[in-house]
Order: C-alpha cells, then structure tokens, then sequence
C-alpha cells in the first residue's frame, strides 16, 4: 500500500506500520500498531502519503496503551479511551504538527479548488459548507487543493496544497439549527488522484459562504475592509504572526477579489462559483 511500510518495533516483538504524510516536500512519519489507525490514516491522507520519508518534519507514534491509546508527538503524550475520540484527536495533532513546524505559512480555516493555474479558497467557520462546494467543484473539473485548511505564503498571494481527503456533511433534508450542525453526520469523498494539485496555486478568488434555507445563490463583493477582518478571524495560526497576518490579510484584500456567497443549494451556488467571472475561467473560454 502507498505509503505504508512496517517495520520491527525496537521494544520487544510489536510491528509497527509507518506512513509518511508529505505536505510541501516534507514529511511527517506515523508510526502505530493499531490496525484501525493505520486504515483511517490511509483513507483520510490517501492524496498525501509517500513512499518513504526522505526530508523529515518529525514523528509522531500512536500506541495500545492499558485500556486506551497513547500519542506520542510533539506535544506532551495524550492518552485516548476510543477510537472514536482516538480519530480526532490525531487528526489534530496531525494538523498541529504541520502548522507548527511551518511557521512560515499563513493557515486559514479554508478549503480551495483550482483550474488553469488559479485557486479559489472558500473561507470560514465550520457549517457554512466549504467541504460540499469544494467537492461539487471537483464533480466540475476544478482540481482539489485543500477541504479545510489552507497554507497561504507569507511574500505573496500562493497558497499550498494540503490535499486531505474531504468530508462533507450529508444534507439532513430538514431545518438544523446553528448549534446542531456540528452533529450533522459526514461522508467522505475520494478525490481521483488525478484531479488532486500538487503544487503551488496564486489565489484567483475568496469566497466566504453562508448557507440560508431557501435562498437563491448570489455572489456579492466583500469590501477590502470587511474581506482582511474575515481573514484574521479565520487565520488558525494568528499567534505566530500578529501584526504581520494583519498585514498579509489586508494586503491579499487589497490585491484579490473577495465575494460573499449566499446559497441554500449546494449545485447551485457551485454552478454559479464555476461560471462566474473572477479570473478563473475553463481553459476553452
């Protein structure tokens, strides 16, 4: 399996599986003997394992412990009852790791398609569909970059592929409150290999979506103003930038063009993301 090898434990007879999560050139190494992490790793990071680890960002383990699990990174050791919360919780730490060996980079909380060299980021908190948008764009032949993170260079409006695999929630075909939308169940959406980018994209576009029951999709500008408070408020990693993701936010909405898109239709607001004229067209037109 890509990605995946096993070795001999160098503490009594235990195997161990490693998979080699590669972001930016760089890899970070999973080590665990337990079968059901190994799987769920592989699913969930499918688009972004590699053969073996060449150019390190460091190791994380995820051992049988007692009557739970234990992580070992690098963060104090964690301890997990469940798979379940055994799941996210290494998700997380995944996901820390890399924001916090890269630095560098400006994380915001968003998910991005590409097409003809052009990236459009869908930004904002969880609930407002980003995952759905993302994914319906790819059913379009936009190539995926990123479902809910995406690391946006520091000198320049670029942002990075981190290629996990998406998830996105199943429509309850009901009214959901605000504050039940985080229980709303999720399926995974496998990305053809070939329909994933793989390298740096300039950022065409913003949008900040916002789901409301019955409305018709409508795309409308974000004052610059407006546009760099929205990405601070998103930027996961604020703290290790302050004044300068100040900066880097106004500056990219000074120079990139940022919507507002209201919608009560998955389709429909991708069909109206896909056609619409923000610097980001088919190759044919």
């Amino acid at each position: 399996m890509t990605g995946v090898r096993a070795k001999k434990a160098s503490r009594g007879a235990k195997s161990l599986s490693e998979l080699c999560i590669e972001f930016d050139g760089r890899q970070l190494t999973v080590g665990t003997d337990v079968p059901e992490i190994r799987e769920f790793l592989t699913h969930e990071y499918s688009a972004m394992l590699v053969p073996e680890e060449k150019s390190s960002m460091g190791r994380l383990d995820v051992l049988r412990s007692g009557n739970g699990y234990a992580v070992r990174g690098s963060r104090e050791v964690g301890h997990a009852p469940s798979l379940r919360y055994l799941f996210e919780s290494m998700k997380a730490e995944i996901l820390f790791h890399f924001i916090s060996t890269r630095q560098d980079l400006m994380w915001v909380h968003a998910g991005g398609v590409e097409r003809a060299g052009k990236a459009v980021l869908f930004a904002g908190p969880s609930g407002n569909g980003k995952s759905t948008l993302v994914t319906l764009l790819c059913e379009r032949d936009w190539r995926f970059l990123s479902d809910d993170i995406a690391p946006i260079r520091m000198n320049a409006d670029v942002v990075l592929p981190f290629p996990q695999t998406p998830r996105r929630r199943i429509h309850p075909r009901r009214e959901v409150p605000p504050n039940a939308i985080g229980i709303i169940e999720r399926e995974a959406v496998m990305i053809d290999p070939e329909h994933v980018q793989r390298g740096p994209a300039a950022i065409g576009a913003i949008v900040f979506p916002a789901y409301s029951a019955g409305a018709a999709a409508e795309l409308s500008r974000v004052t610059p103003g407006d546009a760099a408070f929205k990405l601070i408020r998103d930027c996961t990693n604020f703290a290790d930038h302050k004044g300068a993701a100040v900066s880097r936010a106004a500056g990219i909405a000074r120079t990139v063009p940022v919507y507002a898109l209201t919608y009560s239709s998955g389709p429909g607001a991708a069909s109206l993301v896909d056609s619409h004229d923000h610097g980001v067209r088919r190759a044919q037109d």
